[in-house]
């Protein structure tokens, strides 16, 4: 049972892969939204990407904008999860409100929506770090299985966020 659920998640992955190579970020950012969703479900996707000169993240992708906004940011915080997201380059998963409370200013914004678990994976490339994907659902409902079976989409944003650094980097110069 476990290898066919792996066989199916690659199997997403591919026709993610695949179908990237006609879609504008926002709609390939939309089908990623429904395959992380199947897999493991959620109450809130987004897509951070991380400021060049590692000072803050933009959203760029969100699946309740009118609680969290496209192309909003945020200071980057000196934490654990930054240690281990930003830093290790290693998956953060946090199975309660408590986790969630100590490391993420918008915590309250967070219980709002009934969310209180929460799964941020690292996007990397060239051995650095450039955004992540973060799920959240109620809480307790993430767990080690959840992470292992989203863990691999993440890398499919790789050259979508490359591409948004470098806008964000031309703002930056303007």
């Amino acid at each position: 049972m476990k290898k066919m659920q792996s066989n199916q998640n690659y199997k997403k992955i591919v026709q993610l892969l695949l179908d990237s190579r006609y879609l504008k970020p926002s709609n390939f950012y939309e089908s990623l939204d429904k395959s992380v969703s199947k897999v493991v479900g959620h109450k809130l996707f987004t897509l951070m990407v991380i400021d060049k000169s590692r000072k803050y993240v933009e959203r760029v992708y969100s699946s309740n904008k009118i609680i969290y906004p496209l192309l909003g940011t945020k200071p980057i915080p000196k934490n654990a999860w930054t240690k281990r997201v930003l830093i290790e380059k290693k998956e953060f998963l946090g199975t309660n409100f408590t986790q969630i409370k100590k490391l993420f200013f918008d915590y309250e914004t967070i219980k709002s929506i009934g969310c209180g678990s929460i799964i941020n994976l690292p996007v990397i490339n060239n051995n650095k770090v450039l955004g992540t994907l973060n799920i959240l659902h109620k809480e307790n409902y993430y767990n080690k299985k959840h992470l292992k079976n989203v863990r691999d989409f993440s890398q499919l944003l790789t050259p979508y966020f490359i591409s948004h650094q470098i806008k964000m980097e031309k703002k930056s110069i303007k």
